[in-house]
């Protein structure tokens, strides 16, 4: 497991939730919209019959950054993303949000205009002002809450 720029997530979280107003954000603690098939979750209101996909829900929002951190670092669509930081951080580059959101096309189903939202909320809130910034503590403690 590798880091995920704070820029790049507090971006994911705010495009995802409408800035912490959806209704998965305030009732399921979802910060990035995670899909599950399984398991509890909310459905959204305008899905289409026969779908049966649900917003993950979580107890608390860190169980929701997690599950995010994990998604990214281990999901098959995320191959290049990965690829992508592994090679900044050979190159002894710093990891950089607006460079890495090029990789996340097939978070949404809006693919590269996803993407340009995404750039766009990092550049005109100057989010990688808190790359220096931790999401989580390194604590083991946190597992459980998943």
């Amino acid at each position: 497991m590798d880091e995920i720029p704070t820029s790049l997530a507090i971006a994911q979280a705010a495009k995802e939730t409408g800035w912490g107003t959806s209704r998965f954000a305030q009732e399921g603690n979802a910060l990035f919209g995670q899909w599950t098939w399984s398991g509890e979750g909310l459905k959204p209101k305008d899905a289409e019959k026969g779908k049966g996909h649900k917003v993950m829900k979580f107890n608390v929002l860190q169980a929701s950054v997690r599950a995010y951190q994990r998604n990214l670092n281990t999901h098959s669509t995320y191959k290049n993303f990965r690829k992508a930081r592994a090679e900044s951080r050979d190159s002894g580059k710093p990891l950089d949000s607006l460079e890495l959101s090029k990789y996340l096309n097939k978070y949404a189903e809006t693919g590269n205009q996803y993407v340009e939202v995404l750039q766009k909320i990092i550049k005109q809130n100057k989010l990688k002002d808190f790359d220096d910034a931790k999401l989580l503590p390194s604590s083991i403690d946190l597992e459980s809450l998943i």
